[in-house]
């Protein structure tokens, strides 16, 4: 049986960004990547994403909500997931990639 974590994994896609494949491993409770993100806020009223990678001060890269949301949509398409584990990836997702408060629309 595939776990979610197994069907997302980075070295399944050749083509995912190491960016990307930190994204997976923050969003999974893995770490994938070194350096590892450990936070990622974002500002939707700004579209904005701000990374804070492990063992760093203060956020070290800003990426746009829109493309960060488009990415994750089309890796989770691209991993062949069933209903379930596609409502499972999302749900993480929602969960880790937290709004700054004051900042939702």
């Amino acid at each position: 049986m595939t776990t979610l974590a197994q069907k997302l994994h980075p070295d399944r896609f050749t083509e995912m960004s190491p960016f990307m494949a930190a994204i997976v491993g923050y969003v999974l409770g893995e770490t994938l990547t070194d350096p590892a993100i450990a936070e990622i806020t974002v500002s939707e009223s700004e579209d904005l994403v701000y990374v804070r990678k492990a063992g760093g001060v203060g956020f070290s890269g800003v990426q746009s909500l829109t493309d960060l949301r488009n990415n994750w949509n089309h890796l989770l398409d691209a991993a062949g997931l069933t209903p379930d584990e596609r409502r499972e990836a999302m749900r993480l997702f929602m969960a880790r990639v937290s709004v700054v408060p004051g900042t939702g629309v």
